[in-house]
């Protein structure tokens, strides 16, 4: 087996992978499998002797082509509900509250992905402000 030193796609960061069925060649693109699951995306920096935590899984032309098979969203801070008053409960004495999940605005990213802005609400419905 050989460990790899990866350039990760989404945020630049270095991890290392090992590779037992062939040998990786620098500048070649893999979705890399983790331990508890997780999927990555990374580019083959050079042959290393870190301590590997991915595994190399499949072969892509590149970083686009992974994230967009690989990625389908992520969320750009906290999600927030919006909690309501609807109306005096007159059998319980209190009111009856609710929490919606409101319209958060979202983009397309660099690779396709779908990006959420779960810390802000989009005005006007789901199509923004006066749609």
């Amino acid at each position: 087996m050989s460990t790899f030193q990866i350039l990760i796609c989404n945020d630049e960061q270095i991890a290392y992978v090992v590779e037992g069925r062939e040998t990786l060649s620098v500048g070649q693109t893999w979705a890399f499998s983790g331990s508890t699951g997780e999927i990555i995306c990374g580019t083959v920096i050079q042959p290393s002797v870190g301590i590997p935590n991915f595994t190399a899984a499949t072969l892509y032309n590149g970083c686009g082509d992974c994230l967009s098979d690989t990625i389908l969203s992520f969320t750009a801070n906290t999600v927030e509900n919006i909690c309501l008053v609807l109306c005096d409960d007159p059998l319980s004495g209190g009111t009856i509250a609710t929490q919606v999940a409101a319209p958060h605005p979202n983009w397309t990213g660099l690779y396709g992905e779908q990006i959420i802005q779960g810390n802000a609400v989009t005005l006007g419905g789901p199509n923004g402000l006066n749609s």
